[in-house]
């Protein structure tokens, strides 16, 4: 597979794009430059050529108007993402996984790596960033609005892959300088697409046991260490009467720990525990909740935790009657 984009200046867009297609394709190359005649060597030309067809993916032409459906218009990292995300994810679960996670999987898979890393790269490049914020928040009055600025001029300055890959242009190299500096990018940013994929098909298989585990309730009950903070940030339906949750933690002692109110207040607790048993530990914490094996209270209320199932259930129970909610 040969790809060709464009040369001179490097961006987040077409950088991600090659080390989507580099991954899929093991025997692949990238020829960099705006000579008409070198590009059409290659068997796939992005983000340059001002042509879309099935061998040119240019989203700067004029006729482009492929766009998501909140809005977000594709630039070539999103592009190639939509073209061959869910090969690329049957590709790694193949070679990385000890299992095989199911089409349902990869398709969530699928759209989190478009809604965590695609579309921000996108948005940064089309330039629609601004914009986007300015359509989320709704700005109504002047001190809104100076929010919003400076929201902004944070989202353009923190440093996710647009801003690391526009550091990585040296000043004033052009040629076999910057190609080298391309392809070390690419190289980078096809080891975080990587794992980004890995820890997706991970999560999204984790969510889904989530799913099937929950049976309704104030309770949420695993055995097994699971994602279930994502599962329940991304399907609050499911989970909109649901306070608790009791799981194993690392050290295979159990975990009892209050949901978060939302995404967007993930460090305000549904159900916080009573004050009372606020930072106890061990006996004191026997003592304060009448139960036994108890092991901590964190002193912020959103979790704490016993030394088997049996007691920790019991404590979750606790919980639930006399915890306090924020």
């Amino acid at each position: 597979m040969i790809i060709a984009t464009h040369d001179g200046t490097f961006h987040a867009d077409e950088t991600t794009a090659c080390a989507i297609l580099t991954y899929l394709f093991d025997t692949s190359s990238i020829i960099r430059s705006r000579d008409p005649a070198e590009l059409e060597k290659a068997d796939i030309i992005i983000d340059v050529s001002n042509i879309n067809d099935d061998k040119h993916f240019d989203h700067h032409s004029k006729d482009f108007k492929l766009c998501r459906d909140n809005g977000v218009k594709y630039a070539t990292a999103g592009l190639m993402w939509n073209k061959f995300g869910h090969e690329y994810l049957k590709k790694v679960a193949q070679k990385e996984l000890e299992f095989r996670p199911s089409a349902k999987v990869i398709d969530s898979a699928f759209v989190r790596i478009d809604e965590d890393i695609m579309t921000m790269i996108d948005l940064n490049d089309n330039g629609q960033l601004t914009g986007y914020v300015d359509l989320i928040t709704d700005p109504k009055t002047d001190s809104e609005r100076a929010i919003v600025n400076r929201l902004n001029e944070l989202y353009q300055a923190t440093a996710d892959i647009p801003f690391i890959v526009a550091m990585m242009n040296l000043p004033n190299k052009v040629g076999a300088e910057q190609d080298k500096s391309f392809n070390q990018t690419v190289k980078m940013l096809k080891t975080i697409l990587l794992n980004a994929a890995i820890n997706a098909l991970h999560t999204e298989s984790g969510v889904a046991k989530v799913i099937e585990a929950y049976s309704g309730g104030e309770i949420l009950i695993m055995h097994e260490r699971l994602p279930w903070t994502s599962a329940v940030l991304n399907n609050p339906e499911i989970f909109k009467d649901c306070l608790i949750a009791v799981y194993p933690d690392r050290n295979q002692r159990w975990r009892v720990q209050s949901l978060p109110q939302s995404k967007a207040q993930r460090f305000k607790n549904r159900l916080s525990a009573p004050a009372a048993w606020r930072g106890l530990n061990d006996t004191e914490l026997d003592k304060a909740t009448g139960l036994k094996n108890m092991t901590f209270i964190h002193k912020s209320g959103f979790t704490g935790g016993a030394q088997t199932f049996e007691d920790n259930l019991e404590l979750a129970k606790l919980w639930l009657e006399l915890g306090e909610k924020d």
